[in-house]
């Protein structure tokens, strides 16, 4: 049933079967009012927070082949079997969410994948470049970060860990490119771990409509309190959409936005659900736990003695009652650090310390810019001499990288530009360029003549 059709039928029976405090008469309508009301003003708190993010890939990898077709499907098997909300790679739409009044913009990683242009439109038609803090492919979030001109209206956050099966749901965002959207339905399930996917974190499943361009997007509760960020839906399915949780969500963002990734710990086990059969075979009837298959060379599982057929009951000191929960133990130890085991061998207590390594694999597809920038935000090199020639100029200095916060940036200056001249003198080399930008004084006009595809134009921009 869609999420309209459940809403209106709660309607209906509110509307019925509401009854007065001193239980005589129905006041089913005004109750029906008092709930819209809260559904108005759950959104009304919200959609401010809410942004429309708009993707260019200016470099098709490949021809006739989009970016996320079959190698990355294979990668990120979340988006193999359900539908990816991105559109198309070479301008796509998705949504965000501003958790920063300097303009920290939470949303998922699949949205911004391979982007070389990030375009932020916020909730009164205002746009800024957006660059990317951080994104941890792992989890399907980024962070971004714009430079507006004031301060910015921030989310509510709710709390993920509380949400109960059938509370209602709202979903904002800007499917198929239709901003500010909104669509309401129900929480159907929490901790949707079994979705054929690598990432041990859990999942909020809604029928709240979600459809290309919600991505990134908040699922609010009706309070307008954000409590996860939509990220997928089933295609072969009708009402069947996903959210990560907000309390996953801002633990992420924290460390996205101090580190640009995200550390996860690791040992170098392979383990499996330890059945009541397997327990007996191994000498632990009624034991919880996990049991040990395989323990990767050198690791350090292997260094610190754990052997397969080991069965792990504790971790830190805390109990392991399942595959996922030890996943989750692991991945958030720090490494560096040591973490002491309680196994079971041969039917004997024993501990085990272990050292804690760094999960490898892990590092964002696209995370913060190392490259040091000038004060324009740029990043340029020399051009061959065959390049020179082949495009019939005498001189000139390649945009190898333009920061999305820099002057340069909106001036129109993009990574790939040929500068020949600033303020209508040569710069047939980096020498001749940094010379020319240090004459131009703050608060100045610039004007740069590039070449770009071929053909020469003037762009100009006000340096700060």
């Amino acid at each position: 049933m869609k999420a309209r059709s459940v809403a209106i039928l709660v309607f209906g029976a509110v509307l019925f079967t509401g009854c007065s405090r001193g239980g005589g008469t129905s006041s089913g309508p005004p109750d029906a009012a008092s709930l819209q009301q809260e559904f108005v003003k759950a959104v009304e708190r919200a959609v401010p927070a809410v942004v429309n993010i708009r993707t260019v890939t200016a470099f098709p990898r490949g021809k006739g082949v989009s970016p996320r077709s079959d190698r990355q499907r294979m990668q990120d098997p979340l988006t193999g079997q359900m539908e990816d909300n991105g559109g198309n790679p070479e301008n796509s739409l998705g949504s965000g969410v501003i958790v920063a009044e300097d303009g920290l913009i939470v949303t998922n990683e699949h949205v911004i994948r391979d982007a070389d242009e990030i375009i932020v439109r916020l909730w009164n038609r205002s746009e800024y470049p957006a660059r990317v803090v951080g994104a941890d492919t792992r989890t399907d979030i980024a962070l971004l970060r714009i430079q507006p001109a004031g301060k910015l209206p921030v989310a509510a956050l709710g709390d993920s860990t509380r949400l109960k099966v059938g509370e209602w749901a709202i979903a904002v965002g800007n499917p198929f490119g239709l901003e500010s959207t909104v669509t309401v339905g129900v929480i159907s399930a929490t901790g949707r771990t079994d979705l054929g996917v690598e990432s041990t974190d859990d999942f909020i499943q809604t029928d709240a409509s979600i459809n290309p361009g919600n991505s990134g997007g908040p699922l609010l509760n009706t309070r307008g309190e954000v409590v996860g960020i939509n990220t997928a839906m089933v295609s072969a399915g009708q009402g069947i959409g996903f959210a990560i949780p907000i309390h996953t969500v801002m633990s992420v963002e924290q460390e996205l936005a101090r580190n640009g990734t995200v550390r996860r710990g690791w040992l170098g086990v392979g383990i499996q659900g330890l059945t009541p059969d397997l327990a007996e075979s191994f000498c632990a009837k009624g034991e919880k736990g996990i049991l040990v298959n395989r323990v990767v060379p050198r690791s350090p599982a292997e260094k610190g003695g754990l052997r397969g057929g080991d069965i792990i009951i504790s971790f830190g000191g805390k109990a392991v009652t399942g595959v996922k929960e030890f996943q989750k133990q692991v991945a958030s130890a720090s490494p560096g650090s040591a973490v002491s085991l309680e196994i079971l061998r041969g039917g004997k207590r024993a501990r085990v310390e272990l050292g804690v390594a760094e999960m490898e694999g892990m590092e964002a597809r696209r995370g913060p810019r190392k490259a040091p920038v000038d004060a324009w935000g740029l990043s340029v090199e020399r051009v061959p001499a065959r390049a020179l020639r082949d495009l019939g100029i005498e001189g000139g200095v390649g945009v190898d990288f333009v920061d999305a916060s820099g002057a340069a940036w909106q001036g129109g200056i993009r990574e790939g530009d040929i500068l020949l001249r600033i303020n209508r003198e040569p710069v047939p080399a980096p020498d001749a360029y940094r010379k020319a930008m240090a004459g131009i004084h703050r608060g100045s006009m610039a004007s740069v003549l590039l070449l770009r595809d071929g053909s020469q134009m003037y762009v100009a921009f006000r340096v700060r």
